[in-house]
């Protein structure tokens, strides 16, 4: 897919030569940069991660096991 974008003249220059470094052409150079960026993000944390955390350690939750009523949970 082709993108067309806007960077000051100065900018690609830098970036060009990064690129030739690299092997590689400044498109590529550009995908490969976001390609990182997007596989660096934190993973979505799962309960079991959040519970798992100590700075929630000392959250105090009243769990009864009566399930006739419902409860909300606040982790604030």
């Amino acid at each position: 897919m082709n993108v067309t974008i806007k960077i000051k003249d100065d900018l690609v220059k830098k970036a060009r030569h990064e690129a030739v470094d690299d092997g590689l052409s400044l498109s590529g150079w550009i995908a490969q940069l976001i390609d990182e960026k997007l596989s660096s993000k934190e993973p979505q944390k799962s309960l079991l991660d959040i519970l798992g955390n100590d700075e929630i350690a000392e959250i105090e939750l009243d769990l009864s096991r009566n399930q006739s009523t419902s409860r909300e949970l606040s982790f604030d």
